[in-house]
């Protein structure tokens, strides 16, 4: 009698499968196996793996297959990973469609998922585009976590206002947020770089 095939196992061999169109042909081959259905770790897991090596046509597609299977609401880690994996690669763009089509198919964007785009904006530095991002968050009466004053000091510093950036470091307590040792010395090298003392 054969073992099942289960879903941690897929997981796994996709995670160490070094070649990701070799680890998506497994992925596809292990449907034919009697009552093995794919859950949301094995498509995270699929969708990472393709995105991390720019596989970004065989990634949509599984975009695409993934939410036909799996509640939607279940979704954002996914989503999260896939435009991580744009940012990564510098396709800033496709990075946002990911974002932007999240409500649309039905997953709501939590904190996390502003903070993800908001981050791969400052880095490339799409400063402007990032608070806009921030300032929908807001409207949407998403609060902003620890992660979020983070990196919107991290994008004051960069754009030569460190003061700015001492400042909201100051007010974080106020709106709910403990500092952390990331802001303290993104301060600290925002004004290291502008040659304040």
């Amino acid at each position: 009698m054969r073992r099942a095939i289960l879903p941690k196992h897929v997981a796994a061999v996709v995670r160490y499968q070094r070649d990701p169109l070799i680890a998506l042909e497994m992925f596809n081959s292990v449907r034919k196996e009697d009552g093995f259905k794919h859950t949301l770790s094995t498509y995270k897991c699929m969708i990472e793996k393709l995105g991390f090596h720019g596989e970004f046509k065989a990634m949509e597609n599984l975009l695409v297959e993934v939410r036909s299977n799996i509640d939607s609401g279940l979704l954002e880690g996914v989503y999260i990973g896939a435009l991580r994996s744009y940012g990564r690669k510098g396709k800033i763009q496709e990075a946002v469609n990911v974002f932007e089509r999240m409500d649309f198919y039905g997953c709501e964007p939590s904190v996390q998922s502003y903070n993800a785009i908001m981050n791969i904006l400052i880095e490339n530095s799409y400063f402007n585009q990032a608070h806009k991002v921030y300032l929908r968050m807001r409207d949407k009466g998403i609060a902003p976590d620890v992660y979020t004053f983070t990196i919107r000091i991290k994008s004051f510093c960069r754009t030569g206002r460190p003061h700015a950036a001492l400042r909201l470091l100051r007010n974080m307590t106020s709106q709910g947020c403990d500092h952390n040792a990331v802001a303290y010395c993104t301060v600290i090298g925002g004004f290291y770089v502008e040659n304040y003392r």
